[in-house]
This record gives structure tokens, C-alpha cells and sequence, in this order.
């Protein structure tokens, strides 16, 4: 990760840096990723590169860092905008995640990054990092609003996070690895969220597990 003198920068320095970075990442594959192109686009000297960052995997590990805290904030704000109504959260997450022109950009990113051997080591890393600290399941289950939802415990709700998760990853490839239009994406998608929130049963069937 960068080093302290780099977060000492000016937040519209560090942001520029951090562009100059993406719009390099999105440019070419990883292997092709050019220290010099990121230091002329961010109007730096490569002797400054190297006392930011270690190499263009700090870099990357950089960028995904700043994409997770953006998540984190987008999650937290549209939860409280809707009053901790959880699936209009999701229901934003969506609009980000398939609609936005930025995640086109972050798609092109990730393509480029899994093309490369070495990268998809490092994601797999980096996913697991993200699993064993994230306390963002935590901080939404306690400021959702649970009436009406069974969910019993923080496990049930962990299970049903996970569950959107995927639904959301599944809309964000057919997408842009796909390339299927925005309308199909959009029916599939809403499709397996009115399956999460009302299941397959109908009404007044018992037919739990015994």
C-alpha cells in the first residue's frame, strides 16, 4: 500500500495520482502497464513514484483499496437515504454497478488485470483480504430496517448478503463481459431479488426442512 509520505500529499494530488493510475490500468493489460506513462499522466517524477509506491502491484493494490472504501460509503449512504431499506440499497448498487459510465471503466480494469497470470493471484489475495476485514455486513445489519424480514441472526443475513452479492457480480458481467443489453441484465437481475425477498413458495405452504 502507499507509503505515509503519499497520504501527507494534498487529497487533488493523491486524486490525480490515483487517475493517472485507473486510466493506465484501463489503457493496457497488466503486464503491459507502464510506470513512465503513469508518472508523465500524473505530472510526477519517477523518483517520487518510488517513494509513494513499490511497484504498479501497490499501485493496484491501491486502486482496489479506493474502490472498496467507495463501496463501503455508496452502501452506507443509500441505506440511510431509503431509511434502511435494504433492497432499494441493493436496487442502487445496481444502478451503479450497470448503468454508470465509471464502472465501464472499472470492468475494462478488471478485464485486463484477470488476463494476466500474476494479477489473478494477486485478486484472489486481495478478495481474501476483503473477506476476513470487511465489517460492512455488520454496519448494514444494524442500521437496516429488519421488520418484517427473517432474518434471525447476523449469520442469516450474512447468507442472504452473499446471495445479492452474487446476483449483483452476475448482472456486472453479463454486462460488460457479456454484453448484454442493459434491459436484460436489468430482468434478471430484479428477477432473483423478488425470488430473495418473497422465495418460491407459495403463500401458507409448509414445507421447511425437517
Amino acid at each position: 500500500m502507499p507509503s505515509e509520505r503519499f497520504y501527507r500529499l494534498p487529497e487533488e494530488k493523491r486524486k490525480a495520482i490515483l487517475q493517472a493510475a485507473v486510466q493506465e490500468f484501463v489503457r493496457v493489460p497488466f503486464d503491459k502497464v507502464s510506470i513512465n506513462q503513469i508518472i508523465k499522466n500524473a505530472e510526477i517524477s519517477r523518483g517520487s513514484f518510488y517513494t509513494y509506491f513499490e511497484d504498479k502491484t501497490d499501485v493496484l493494490r491501491y486502486i482496489f483499496q479506493d474502490i472498496k472504501q467507495q463501496y463501503h460509503a455508496f452502501c452506507k449512504n443509500s441505506l440511510l437515504k431509503h431509511g434502511g431499506d435494504f433492497w432499494k440499497m441493493m436496487e442502487d448498487l445496481f444502478e451503479q454497478m450497470v448503468h454508470r459510465e465509471q464502472t465501464g471503466h472499472i470492468a475494462r480494469l478488471m478485464k485486463n488485470i484477470l488476463n494476466y497470470a500474476e494479477a489473478e493471484r494477486f485478486m484472489r489475495d486481495f478478495r481474501q483480504d476483503c473477506e476476513n476485514g470487511d465489517e460492512l455486513d455488520k454496519w448494514i445489519y444494524d442500521h437496516m430496517d429488519r421488520g418484517g424480514l427473517r432474518l434471525d441472526s447476523m449469520e442469516d443475513f450474512r447468507i442472504t448478503m452473499e446471495f445479492c452479492m452474487m446476483a449483483l457480480m452476475m448482472a456486472f458481467a453479463q454486462r460488460f463481459q457479456d454484453e448484454k443489453g442493459t434491459d436484460q441484465v436489468e430482468r434478471s437481475f430484479f428477477k432473483k431479488m423478488d425470488i430473495l425477498k418473497y422465495g418460491v413458495l407459495e403463500p401458507g405452504t409448509d414445507q421447511r426442512r425437517r
